[in-house]
């Protein structure tokens, strides 16, 4: 049995720009597995609903589990072109070996189209008391991301911090560097987990991934943080799923 390869589907309100974890692609077994995700919980499902979000026309049922032996179409046309002249640039570009899956490839481009607020991320990884993941630093334009392009660096330092005032997300997360100069923040989608991390004083680090001067503003800067969970906060980890909606292996 292989080890299953999760990723989350994110929807984004196009006239509030706000994104919502709605559902679940599972590759696993020869597989694919879609489902909407149902928990309720901060940036889900039920908040999608609520404002605005309908199920996709190809998935509109949001109880049922779809199987397929193949990738779903819908998801499968979101790929590039294999055939496509700059297809091995393309491979090279985002760090994908040749024999790269499916699953690698709507990863990392994350399967946007033009057409549609839908796009795909990787989850929260967890493996014994270490977790990690990556994302795109949010609200980049609004923040004249651009214009301090040329005063950040893969050395430069990164930290989190709480901003439990802000109105559209309770539990936003700043993304700043160590002389105060705001990025952004930490996806909504991802900002409860990191609330909780930040609250039980875990140690994590934060560093600059990859920076693409000539990538859309949303996908110019992307972030990796990794740290470990303390005794307490990996008990909860373990025992209150609805709190951390995490892929664990």
């Amino acid at each position: 049995m292989t080890k299953p390869y999760l990723l989350w589907l994110i929807w984004q309100n196009v006239s509030t720009r706000q994104r919502y974890h709605v559902g679940n692609l599972i590759h696993s077994d020869g597989l694919y597995v879609f489902q909407y995700d149902t928990e309720n919980k901060h940036r889900g499902l039920k908040e999608a609903l609520n404002n605005g979000y309908r199920p996709h026309l190809a998935f509109p049922d949001l109880k049922k589990v779809y199987v397929s032996d193949k990738m779903f179409g819908p998801f499968l046309r979101r790929l590039p072109n294999s055939s496509r002249p700059d297809f091995p640039k393309l491979l090279e570009k985002y760090g994908l070996p040749k024999d790269y899956t499916q699953m690698d490839l709507l990863r990392a481009t994350g399967g946007r189209l033009g057409t549609d607020s839908y796009e795909f991320v990787h989850p929260v990884y967890i493996n014994g008391n270490h977790f990690d993941f990556d994302f795109h630093i949010a609200g980049w334009r609004y923040y004249d991301g651009d214009s301090h392009l040329e005063e950040i660096s893969y050395d430069t330092k990164l930290f989190l911090e709480k901003e439990s005032s802000n109105d559209d997300d309770p539990f936003a997360v700043k993304v700043q560097t160590n002389n105060g100069l705001l990025l952004g923040y930490v996806p909504a989608f991802f900002s409860e987990f990191m609330t909780h991390i930040i609250n039980e004083g875990c140690y994590y680090q934060v560093r600059i991934e990859k920076i693409d001067v000539h990538a859309i503003p949303q996908l110019r800067v992307c972030l990796t943080v990794n740290g470990e969970f303390n005794t307490y906060f990996d008990d909860i980890s373990r025992t209150s799923k609805d709190l951390v909606p995490v892929q664990v292996v």
